[in-house]
């Protein structure tokens, strides 16, 4: 069985893997620190990325409930998962858990991967995924790993004060009104929402420069990898299942991309959150980094497969 190993989307990935070398050499040649960073990343960066999402997005039509959908089903396996996690870890392991696999890195790898495997008549679709997922990031996934260092009232505080919050209702907002965002307000989100992929590339490398000798936690990554390459697949393929059975919402393409987006690494900004709480952000930065290396093979596998 040949493979679908596309050399593009390969190449698509090394600048990714050039970035987490880059920050691996500043966190051990400069000792610097991912905490700095990821607040930099989290609060400023990424909801910019948000409000252009939402604000340049078309949020009309067939794909304007997939996002809403691809939300739920993140904030439904998260707090889901939540309480399993907790009869394994009591030290805010059980929170980063919980959060990381309720979502998936479907930009920075999605993106590229679903334009490379399928072509850019599956940008609307991916970009509707990638919405959702980061809805859910900014809003639900922030509460859950807030309540490892916070009580619900104190979690909800927080995330009313977390402005990727507000950036996805302000710019869904402008959106559905039409409102005109002045130009050089646009330029500058456009300056800052360029940053992210870099900032959080690197911040995964500073993350993996922290790890004083290879210290794999099995438990932590085995719980996170069967619900990010086998839990999200099984649930991709079985609506793919009953859409081309009953629903008939989405065509070929369609598919395509939600299983591929179910076969996406771990999320990078698992490593911010682990680092900003100081909860093993060495034992979150090598789970993520491990992800990422299995999925380009896995996601290979299950998409010459099925899809």
């Amino acid at each position: 069985m040949t493979l679908p190993f596309d050399t593009i989307l390969a190449m698509k990935l090394v600048p990714l893997y050039l970035l987490v070398a880059i920050g691996f050499a500043l966190g051990r040649l400069l000792g610097l620190k991912g905490q700095d960073l990821g607040k930099l990343a989290l609060f400023v960066l990424s909801p910019a990325v948000v409000f252009k999402g939402f604000v340049t997005a078309n949020l009309h039509g067939a794909l304007l409930i997939l996002p809403f959908a691809v939300f739920g089903l993140c904030s439904v396996i998260a707090l889901s998962a939540a309480p399993l996690a907790g009869r394994f870890w009591q030290d805010g392991r059980e929170r980063i858990a919980a959060f990381t696999v309720g979502t998936g890195n479907t930009g920075f790898f999605g993106i590229p991967a679903c334009l490379s495997l399928v072509g850019p008549e599956s940008l609307p679709v991916v970009v509707m995924v990638s919405f959702g997922a980061t809805a859910y990031e900014n809003s639900v996934g922030f509460f859950t790993v807030a309540r490892a260092e916070a009580s619900v009232g104190g979690a909800l505080i927080r995330v009313l004060k977390y402005p990727g919050l507000h950036a996805c209702w302000l710019g869904a907002a402008v959106n559905l009104t039409g409102t005109r965002v002045p130009p050089s307000l646009m330029q500058t989100i456009d300056i800052l929402s360029g940053g992210f992929v870099p900032v959080g590339m690197m911040i995964v490398g500073l993350g993996l420069a922290q790890v004083s000798r290879l210290r794999l936690d099995l438990g932590f990554t085995a719980f996170v990898f069967a619900a990010k390459f086998a839990l999200w697949p099984a649930l991709a393929l079985a609506f793919i299942w009953a859409d081309r059975r009953w629903l008939h919402a989405f065509g070929t393409v369609g598919h395509q991309v939600l299983l591929i987006e179910s076969l996406t690494p771990l999320a990078a900004v698992t490593v911010v959150h682990a680092g900003l709480r100081n909860i093993h952000p060495d034992r979150a930065a090598i789970a993520v980094a491990l992800s990422t290396l299995f999925a380009l093979v896995w996601l290979p596998v299950v998409f010459t497969r099925f899809g």
